[in-house]
């Protein structure tokens, strides 16, 4: 089978994969109400104040947010066929606690998640490929053993007890014993303070985009750290099993310096389950980013997802959990494709 024709099937794989999530997606969120019996509207109005609304005023709030009050079959056929064409539309429906568009919410919050997660991905992945590199050419070594053991602890280690570590460490403890001198922030994006003053100086933007990175670099470590220890790892393993392969041994064979063995002939082939790893974890990356972002109050969809699921605000949980599995299904779609574009040895069938 060639490249095309495992690019169509893959493609239907693909379709019908959205299409399971989709209708799973529908269902999962609405558990709540099918097995306790009882409606996000009631969540919203207390009984005082249902008491004072009329039914057709009650009616007009369930029908604000998509709902229908006592739904029978019927009713769950019509709120799944407008789910199905306001998803396909863009429009998620309201926020039950904001009351607002949630496309408008998770657009806000987006830039700063796309932030933390670009910058904390490309520390883990270029470090972990880095030091991946350097101990698989001396496997067994006592370099090899200490790097594989702070590896094995880092990617054990919780990521939310991560954060809250270096908080302690850069935000109490250096801020107490430099006078406030040293330190870095408790959380939040940006300090709000600076906006007036940033309004009033010609270099406005860039005391923001300073300030933004002093409040990104603690949790940009944290996530980054996170995902250092399986990028270590797999690189290294990768890498020392190529190392055995037989056109290796030709190339040492035929007097090639070690280091030319080492990057031109071993690194490029080790490279290539590196990319399914990398795609698939940056569909993912949302699931670290939500304890990061919430230890550190940052402003993005980790944190959105975090409060909204304590407050039953489904349709914010069910529309970021559309996109990020249609994120991870798209990545993982790229990362197969770009393996027979990098490869093209590899014979799919």
């Amino acid at each position: 089978m060639g490249l095309r024709e495992y690019v169509i099937r893959r493609g239907i794989y693909m379709i019908l994969l959205v299409i399971t999530v989709v209708c799973f997606n529908f269902f999962l969120f609405r558990l709540p109400s099918l097995v306790l019996g009882i409606s996000p509207v009631d969540l919203m109005i207390n009984e005082e104040l249902r008491r004072n609304l009329t039914q057709d005023a009650l009616e007009e709030i369930y029908l604000q947010f998509g709902l229908v009050p006592d739904p029978d079959i019927f009713d769950w056929i019509y709120m799944f066929w407008r789910y199905i064409v306001n998803m396909f539309t863009g429009n998620f429906g309201r926020s039950f606690v904001s009351k607002t568009p949630v496309m408008d919410e998770i657009m806000a919050r987006l830039p700063n998640t796309l932030l933390l997660m670009g910058t904390s991905s490309v520390v883990s992945i270029i470090l972990g490929i880095w030091t991946g590199v350097k101990v698989a050419a001396e496997p067994g070594s006592r370099k090899d053993v200490t790097a594989v053991t702070v590896a094995l602890f880092i990617y054990a280690l919780p990521i939310f007890w991560l954060g809250m570590l270096l908080l302690m460490i850069f935000s109490f403890w250096l801020p107490t014993a430099t006078n406030g001198l040293i330190g870095f922030p408790l959380g939040r994006t940006v300090d709000y303070r600076l906006w007036g003053v940033a309004k009033e100086t010609p270099f406005g933007g860039l005391i923001l985009a300073a300030n933004i990175l002093h409040h990104l670099f603690l949790p940009m470590i944290t996530l980054g750290v996170g995902g250092y220890g399986g990028y270590f790892l797999y690189m290294r393993n990768n890498l020392i099993d190529v190392m055995t392969e037989d056109y290796i041994l030709t190339a040492r064979a035929k007097g090639l310096d070690e280091n030319q063995v080492l990057y031109k002939h071993g690194l490029k082939n080790a490279l290539l389950p590196m990319v399914t790893i990398i795609a698939m974890t940056f569909g993912f990356l949302i699931n670290g980013a939500t304890l990061t972002e919430t230890v550190f109050n940052w402003y993005g969809l980790g944190r959105f997802i975090f409060d909204s699921l304590f407050q039953l605000d489904y349709p914010v949980v069910q529309a970021i959990f559309m996109i990020v599995a249609i994120t991870a299904i798209l990545a993982n779609f790229v990362a197969d494709l770009l393996y027979g574009v990098l490869d093209p040895r590899i014979k799919y069938g």
